[in-house]
C-alpha cells in the first residue's frame, strides 16, 4: 500500500467522484449518504437542503468525515475529517452551485436540465475544511 503525496490527493479529488459524507449521531451509528462535491484550495462544498436531517446534524456536530473512493483498479480512496460551517443560502446562490456541480457531474446539457428541474426548497452549503487526511493506493 502507497500514500498519496498532496498533489496526487488534489488531483484525485477533482476528478468526478461521488463522495460518502459521514456525521455522527448520538444515539445511533453515523449517518452516511452520497453526495456531489467541489473541491478547490483544500476546501469542499457541499449543497444540501437547509432543512435535511444531514443540515440539521452538521449544524448540532460542527464536524464530518467524507471519503472519496475509486472502484477501480488501482483501487484509491482519500477521506478526509473537519470542521463544517453550514449557510442558507439565497435562491441566486443556490442556483450557481447547483448548476456549477450539476455540470460538473452530469456534464453542461443534462447538468443545467437537472438544475433548471430541482426543487425550490431553501439549500444550505456546507463547507469543511479537513484538519486530518489520509489517503491509500492499494495495489
Amino acid at each position: 500500500m502507497a500514500k498519496m503525496n498532496e498533489t496526487e490527493r488534489d488531483a484525485f479529488l477533482a476528478e468526478v467522484r461521488v463522495a460518502v459524507l459521514a456525521i455522527e449521531r448520538a444515539d445511533k451509528g453515523p449517518l452516511c449518504a452520497p453526495v456531489w462535491y467541489r473541491f478547490a484550495d483544500g476546501v469542499f462544498e457541499i449543497a444540501m437542503a437547509n432543512d435535511s436531517a444531514k443540515a440539521k446534524l452538521l449544524r448540532r456536530s460542527g464536524r464530518a468525515t467524507l471519503c472519496v473512493q475509486d472502484e477501480a483498479g488501482p483501487y484509491r480512496y482519500v477521506t478526509a475529517e473537519g470542521e463544517v460551517t453550514v449557510e442558507a443560502v439565497s435562491l441566486e446562490e443556490r442556483d450557481a452551485f447547483l448548476r456549477d456541480v450539476a455540470c460538473r457531474y452530469l456534464g453542461d446539457t443534462s447538468g443545467n436540465q437537472y438544475a433548471d428541474s430541482f426543487p425550490g426548497h431553501e439549500e444550505a452549503i456546507v463547507t469543511m475544511r479537513p484538519r486530518r487526511w489520509h489517503t491509500e493506493v492499494l495495489g
